[in-house]
């Protein structure tokens, strides 16, 4: 008995651990192996305790029928034994399998049951957090004042219990809230409380998040100059932590804001850096090189402009997206046949302003933040900027096609999904 009880517990310690670094993979592998321990011991409590852990990584493992099974089992043992806690724990399970599932009202129940049979007496913390959750699934809802009070209950928690962190992270999603509703002001002030936390606590990726999204918000009211320096910080916390890919996104973003100030030189240098940290797949670097192309047109540097534009046709065939590859021809074709006259009227005329128009940079940067947030799994935030993307494109009466495919997979993400 004292054997499979050592087991179970290292076993069920080693499965945490790699729970809390993100490997749900291995952490399944061992709640599997303390689950099994905790079968020969016979008592219950740790049985639903272990089954309970393993539904969970096997959800993060997108495995929601075993996952369900699981959750379901821990509630049958949990009320057999009258155990609340592990009751509101099994519930709050079962609520996020539905909210994954896209059944969004039972799981606002079944968070809601959750909340009710929580004891009093239990960590507030964890309260805090299932307020979190219930809060995230009425955003996926839209029904943003509910989400509000939520959040703001949670946020009570974590004050009251001198919990900074998730005092920060509930800011940040209020943030989030506001944003959506077009709430600037509202969500510029949440925002800046939750980096201000952040940078206290010594957390300085959340720190970058946030400071992130002040950049947005500063570059979507044309305050150019602050939306600069949150992206310089954003930058430089990123390479302290050397983090290639967010590295690549934000010197990428970075080069639209110089582009937008019509600082070319410097926004070309953004892009050869963002293609030196960029290690994804051939889009990324078909829309880069194609950025390049921009800003040497813009420039008049149409050898470099040729050469980039080939380099971006080259990469969007490897990606097969065929709407691309015309609009590049068609481009490139039109430069071949006026590169000796090097006339910008003609360019301008036949790319209808496009290249030297701070609108059309204005949309390449919502358009690239869109990407970005949905890229980080902001999917709420990155269907307002897509949208707002799509409004300027139609103004421009630009093609919309790629913006419209964008709000369909974020739209899709946001029913299906988890977070």
């Amino acid at each position: 008995m004292s054997v499979s009880f050592m087991k179970w517990q290292e076993s069920l310690e080693t499965g945490v651990k790699y729970l809390a670094e993100g490997d749900s993979e291995k952490a399944e592998e061992y709640f599997q192996l303390s689950l099994s321990e905790a079968e020969v011991l016979e008592v219950s409590i740790i049985i639903a305790f272990s089954v309970r852990l393993l539904a969970t990584a096997q959800l993060r493992n997108n495995k929601l029928n075993e996952a369900e099974r699981g959750f379901s089992r821990a509630l049958d043992h949990c009320l057999k034994l009258d155990n609340k806690k592990g009751i509101a724990e099994a519930k709050a399970g079962m609520a996020s399998i539905f909210f994954v599932r896209g059944e969004y009202s039972k799981s606002v129940y079944l968070y809601k049951e959750a909340i009710n049979i929580y004891p009093v007496n239990s960590s507030p913390l964890r309260l805090a957090v299932l307020f979190s959750d219930l809060g995230q699934v009425y955003c996926r809802m839209k029904k943003w004042k509910k989400a509000e009070d939520i959040f703001l209950k949670a946020k009570a928690l974590c004050q009251q219990n001198g919990y900074r962190q998730g005092e920060a992270e509930v800011n940040q999603s209020l943030g989030e809230v506001y944003y959506c509703q077009g709430m600037n002001d509202a969500a510029r002030i949440m925002f800046k409380s939750a980096a201000s936390i952040f940078g206290s606590v010594g957390d300085e990726i959340s720190l970058a998040n946030a400071q992130q999204y002040l950049a947005f918000l500063y570059l979507e009211g044309n305050k150019i100059e602050e939306a600069l320096l949150y992206q310089y910080r954003v930058i430089c916390l990123y390479l302290k932590h050397d983090l290639s890919k967010e590295i690549s996104e934000s010197y990428y973003l970075l080069s639209n804001i110089l582009q937008y100030c019509r600082l070319y030189e410097e926004a070309q240098h953004s892009i050869n850096v963002s293609l030196k940290y960029y290690n994804g797949f051939e889009f990324g670097f078909a829309v880069r090189f194609h950025s390049l192309a921009s800003i040497a047109l813009m420039k008049k540097d149409y050898e470099d402009a040729k050469k980039f534009y080939f380099e971006a046709l080259k990469f969007f065939q490897f990606h097969g997206d065929g709407l691309k590859v015309g609009e590049i021809c068609e481009e490139l074709t039109f430069l071949l046949r006026y590169e000796e006259a090097c006339l910008r009227g003609n360019l301008y005329k036949w790319l209808g302003g496009r290249y030297f128009s701070n609108y059309f940079t204005k949309y390449e940067v919502m358009l690239q933040l869109a990407n970005s947030l949905n890229t980080k799994g902001n999917n709420l935030a990155a269907l307002r900027c897509s949208w707002r993307a799509l409004e300027i494109a139609k103004a421009m009466k630009y093609e919309t096609e790629e913006i419209e495919v964008l709000i369909q997979n974020i739209s899709e993400k946001l029913r299906k999904k988890n977070k």
